[in-house]
């Protein structure tokens, strides 16, 4: 009887796995994470015996989508730096690159053109809608979903067509969703409900193994020349060997931590996400790496030791700590596509510009233009994969600092938590330069009051003792009804003095920032907030210089209401004289006895003095 259940309940199983179609592919059982059979997979591979690009004539290339009626297609080769050729093509979705032709959908064809010259060389119905698509040296796949399954159930297909003739050479039906495929040197990588990464033959479609992934999803994966990476929003993995684990700790894993403001950052596009199967604004906030294709396993180690942030307008590199080591800022317009070729971050913006940066300092090596007139890109793809390109000497590089302060200064509001990240970041920068760029942002009345906020707390926590000369200049501004001028952010910049308190300073410049102090002490126009941090900012650095006009001011306001209403400004006065203990406390003891003195001024004395 026994013998029986187990028989009839093999039998219902198989019955239901026949009936989802395609189960010997993409089944919900199967022999995963197999060590053995993912290194014979590997094993298969084909890899160029350095980085290259894919397609057989080994320049280096981007292909480019413009926007416009109709749309069009550009081929620029990189090393020539020129269109090859521009083409009227209705694309919607990325580019993918074979030996010798792309392929993309337009319209609701998949259609394969000449890498010569882009002349259409075959098209081919979807019968769906397209996941994603790929290709290698001879043939294109691409991930189709539609609802001509059972009960009109979506069913997802992976299909093969030689790179040819556009022959359909096999398809393999999903019970569940597919992702954007992979293909490299004779596999094909298919992610499979987000749980699965599938590895096939490409030449015949047979499923030979697939990784599980037990810690993180599988939400993409990617080829470089030289390796296949897959991965999810938290970090990327290598495929190696090590992968059949499906852990983290036990594969080849790479991540990183970023700061907030960078958190739409991610790895890869997402292989299920119908809109990323074209260009999107989800490739301008990209995570940049490149690491070995083999190796040890003491886990990932992403060249340079870094990783680059790809940002709308801006690129940052950062340590896998989070710690920031360079930026980069494009000028006036987004950039709308990016990768790490090796050598080089590849990136284009919106106008048709190129530009490759120097993946370790961020500095500019190259840049050359699609030439596309006032037409805007939608996205490109890259195949320069190893591409070091000539003349970047000659282009000034610029620098970090210049780079953050373009970042923080920018007038698009869409991008205010990139510049206080900006700002942050100057925090840990050396140099007065960076002071004084930092004193002009919150001086600037286009500031935004949060971005001036942290510009103000980062200006006080830098400590710079060198920029003493750079704070005096700014409070010594003159007001002048006629030209118009006057000090601006008085408070802020005494705030920045106050926190050199106890470093060595310069003597003439402790003597100018002295004088600028006073100055504004005795203005009429310095409000009580301002007064405060003035007096706080004397007896940081005043070094003696201040107790006589403290006691002017004592002495003089310790009868007007306007002053004894403030006790943060008498506390402040009081205490800054106190300091100095000697005849500075007998004018304190003096003020806190005289009958002359309001009460409130008198109070505050007594209680300062009680306390010393």
């Amino acid at each position: 009887m026994r013998a029986l259940t187990r028989t009839a309940i093999a039998l219902v199983v198989a019955t239901l796995l026949a009936a989802c179609g395609g189960a010997q592919t993409f089944g919900l059982t199967s022999d995963d994470n197999n060590r053995d059979a993912l290194t014979q997979a590997l094993g298969m591979r084909q890899l160029p015996a350095k980085p290259g690009p894919v397609n057989a004539t080994g320049k280096p290339m981007v292909f480019a989508v413009l926007g416009g009626k109709p749309r069009r297609l550009v081929a620029y080769d990189l090393a020539a730096g020129k269109a090859q050729w521009t083409v009227d093509a209705d694309v919607q979705s990325r580019v993918a690159v074979g030996g010798d032709f792309v392929v993309a959908r337009e319209g609701q064809q998949l259609v394969a053109r000449d890498l010569a010259d882009g002349k259409v060389r075959w098209q081919s119905p979807l019968g769906g809608d397209l996941v994603g698509v790929t290709a290698d040296g001879t043939r294109a796949f691409a991930v189709t979903a539609s609802g001509s399954g059972p009960k009109n159930k979506p069913v997802w297909r992976l299909a093969a067509y030689d790179g040819a003739s556009g022959n359909e050479l096999w398809s393999a039906d999903a019970p569940g969703q597919l992702g954007a495929p992979a293909a490299q040197g004779g596999l094909v990588m298919s992610p499979f409900l987000k749980q699965w990464l599938t590895f096939l033959d490409a030449a015949t479609g047979k499923p030979i193994t697939r990784v599980r992934g037990l810690d993180e999803e599988i939400s993409f994966v990617e080829t470089t020349s030289d390796a296949a990476w897959f991965g999810s929003a938290f970090g990327v993995f290598r495929v190696d060997a090590r992968a059949a684990s499906g852990q983290r700790a036990d594969a080849t894993y790479g991540t990183t931590t970023l700061p907030k403001q960078l958190a739409k950052a991610t790895w890869g596009a997402d292989a299920f996400d119908p809109v990323q199967a074209g260009y999107s604004a989800a490739d301008r906030t990209r995570i940049l790496w490149r690491a070995p294709g083999s190796g040890g396993d003491d886990g990932m180690q992403f060249q340079d030791g870094l990783v680059a942030v790809h940002y709308f307008r801006f690129v940052f590199g950062y340590t896998p700590a989070g710690e920031l080591r360079w930026a980069y800022s494009h000028p006036r317009v987004e950039l709308v596509a990016s990768a790490h070729l090796g050598s080089v971050l590849g990136a284009v913006s919106q106008r048709g510009e190129i530009v490759a940066l120097d993946p370790a300092t961020g500095a500019l090596r190259w840049e050359g233009d699609l030439g596309v007139d006032k037409a805007q890109v939608l996205g490109a793809t890259f195949d320069a994969d190893g591409w070091q390109p000539s003349g970047g000497d000659a282009v000034d590089p610029g620098t970090t600092v210049a780079a953050l302060i373009a970042i923080a200064r920018d007038r698009d509001a869409r991008f205010a938590d990139v510049k206080e990240l900006a700002i942050s970041a100057l925090a840990s920068l050396p140099g007065k330069e960076v002071s004084a760029e930092i004193v002009g942002i919150i001086q600037d009345e286009r500031t935004p009051p949060k971005l001036r906020d942290t510009a103000v707390e980062v200006l006080i926590s830098r400590k710079d003792a060198s920029a003493l000369d750079v704070f005096a200049d700014a409070l010594a501004v003159p007001y002048d009804y006629i030209t118009g001028s006057q000090p601006v952010a008085v408070a802020e910049v005494s705030k920045a003095i106050a926190g050199l308190a106890g470093l060595e300073l310069d003597a003439g410049a402790r003597t100018r920032a002295t004088a600028a102090l006073v100055a504004l002490l005795e203005s009429p126009r310095t409000d009580n907030p301002e007064l405060v941090e003035i007096v706080k900012a004397l007896a940081a650095i005043g070094d003696g210089a201040e107790v006589t006009p403290l006691r002017r001011m004592l002495m003089a306001y310790r009868a007007d209401p306007m002053f004894g209403g403030d006790p943060k400004l008498v506390g402040a006065v009081v205490g800054a004289l106190l300091a100095r203990g000697g005849a500075a406390r007998e004018w304190v003891a003096y003020v806190a006895e005289d009958p002359r003195t309001l009460d409130a001024v008198a109070q505050v004395a007594r209680q300062a003095l009680a306390k010393k």
